[in-house]
């Protein structure tokens, strides 16, 4: 698991919501400097999975991402990955990150 930088979990992260695919993304959910809101990283991985599987069966491609600050985001240096499809005016799927010097922080929104 060693040697993941910043940039390459994050943009598998991307990757593995646009595919909808969270298998894409385990590997580097393993990495020592992820971490998450969940109780352990099996559990985020687990509603992570959920999340996906839902945004697919509620959406319409073509998916598009965009990585926000929202106004009401209390957390500074807080992003919200989000997943957007064709027609509807909100996010499919939203995933809060902070990246620090060595970390980065996953939470996952839950609608």
């Amino acid at each position: 698991m060693e040697g993941y930088t910043k940039e390459i979990i994050l943009n598998k992260l991307i990757e593995s919501c646009l595919s909808f695919d969270a298998k894409l993304f385990k590997p580097y959910l393993q990495s020592e400097i992820v971490i998450t809101d969940a109780p352990d990283k099996k559990r985020f991985y687990s509603f992570f999975k959920k999340m996906l599987l839902t945004a697919q069966s509620n959406s319409i491609k073509p998916m598009s991402f965009k990585i926000e600050m929202p106004d009401w985001e209390d957390e500074e240096n807080m992003k919200h990955y989000n997943l957007y499809d064709s027609v509807h005016k909100h996010s499919r799927l939203c995933i809060r990150v902070k990246e620090t010097e060595n970390q980065v922080y996953l939470d996952t929104m839950p609608f």
